[in-house]
């Protein structure tokens, strides 16, 4: 193969005195004394896995090159891929889930066109998502992953090219950007076709696990945090496109304070009427109760009613309908009671975000502010910035 290194090569051992052959000494190799001249020799085996990493992409030439120069032990140790990877590992050049997957034979998706999977952040039900380094950039993405067999689910399937569509007609600095996406065959029969989405990637995490981890937010971290949410929202409705899943975890934080949208797989045109009526999409506890009846006949207010119950969550560390033990009991609350009040969990509040919060919760559609720019303008009274704790 080109560019791959020459690697020390085994030689014959020579011939030893049986007397000599039958003693153990600490570095032995197939019960053998290894003389100086095959210490810094690589065995068959650690060529082998090295070839393979080289063939997967997870290793360029260079590396391996330091990696022969800086081994942690004598060449001749490395034997199998185990034992080698586990140095490639402590010298950082393999990450522990590149060498797991490789040892379990589950290399498929490794390398996703440019992008060169490094770990595992979590799954959803459009797939997995990744961290990930652009082989020749070295920018590290969060990859998306789509396996598609003749099991995927067709809806699933629309959402993540859906998502796709989305991501590349919007650019703003509080929506996720998206750098590219792709399809990646399979390398043999029976084996699925990799759909991919290359995305930002935010290392602060959501707004959820921030509320799990701090608690209810202060009140001008919390309209800072909405009112940027609402800027983005605002960028994807100038498109004509409603997400139709606003909820904490669905905005992330950036080290600089700063919030993103992201997760565009149910987001739909306008116009569109696509969507199975009968299907409920979305999370209930930041549902609009028209979404939870009719999700094909959303629009734009929906969002409204995702924004005003995320900020519920992030003053309250509730959200705005209490915790019942059934879906079917959510969905009576939802579509026949009023939300609570904000003031009644978080009486600090001012009276006046208080009622901005309700008017984004109407259970009346076109009672809501009609804009994501108006519930902008409506927050930055209250906004100040506060630095992340």
């Amino acid at each position: 193969m080109a560019g791959i290194p020459n690697f020390p090569t085994p030689r014959e051992p020579a011939s030893e005195p049986e007397s000599q052959a039958s003693t153990h000494f600490p570095e032995m190799a197939n019960d053998r004394v290894v003389p100086e001249s095959e210490k810094n020799v690589l065995p068959p085996g650690g060529r082998a896995f090295l070839d393979l990493l080289l063939r997967y992409q997870l290793l360029t030439p260079g590396t391996v090159h330091d990696f022969l120069e800086q081994a942690l032990s004598p060449l001749h140790t490395y034997t199998d891929g185990e034992i080698l990877g586990a140095d490639l590992v402590r010298l950082n050049h393999l990450t522990g889930y590149q060498l797991s997957r490789v040892l379990s034979g589950k290399t498929h998706g490794l390398v996703l066109g440019n992008h060169r999977i490094l770990d595992r952040l979590g799954s959803g039900s459009m797939g997995e998502v990744y961290v990930a380094e652009h082989l020749f950039m070295k920018r590290k993405v969060a990859i998306k992953v789509l396996p598609v067999d003749e099991d995927c689910p067709a809806r699933v399937l629309e959402r993540f090219y859906s998502e796709m569509q989305v991501l590349a007609t919007l650019h703003h600095p509080h929506i996720v950007m998206a750098f590219d996406a792709g399809k990646v065959p399979p390398p043999h029969p029976g084996m699925p076709d990799m759909l991919y989405l290359a995305m930002e990637l935010i290392p602060g995490g959501d707004l959820d696990q921030y509320v799990v981890d701090h608690g209810p937010i202060a009140v001008g971290q919390a309209c800072e945090w909405m009112r940027q949410a609402a800027y983005g929202l605002q960028e994807a409705h100038d498109h004509q496109l409603i997400h139709r899943d606003i909820k904490p975890s669905n905005l992330l934080l950036t080290s600089q304070n700063q919030v993103k949208l992201v997760d565009f797989g149910l987001a739909r045109q306008f116009s569109s009427r696509l969507t199975d009526p009968n299907a409920l999409l979305g999370t209930v506890e930041f549902m609009s109760p028209e979404q939870s009846r009719d999700p094909s006949f959303v629009g734009s207010h929906a969002d409204i009613y995702g924004l005003g119950a995320t900020l519920f969550f992030l003053l309250t560390g509730e959200p705005p309908y209490p915790e019942v033990r059934s879906l079917s009991e959510a969905l009576r609350m939802l579509q026949e009671t009023r939300p609570r009040k904000l003031r009644q969990l978080r009486p600090d509040v001012p009276p006046e975000l208080d009622f901005l919060v309700e008017r984004m919760l109407d259970p009346d559609p076109p009672r809501r502010p009609a804009l994501p720019l108006t519930v902008m303008n409506a927050l930055l009274p209250f906004a100040n910035q506060v630095p992340v704790a």
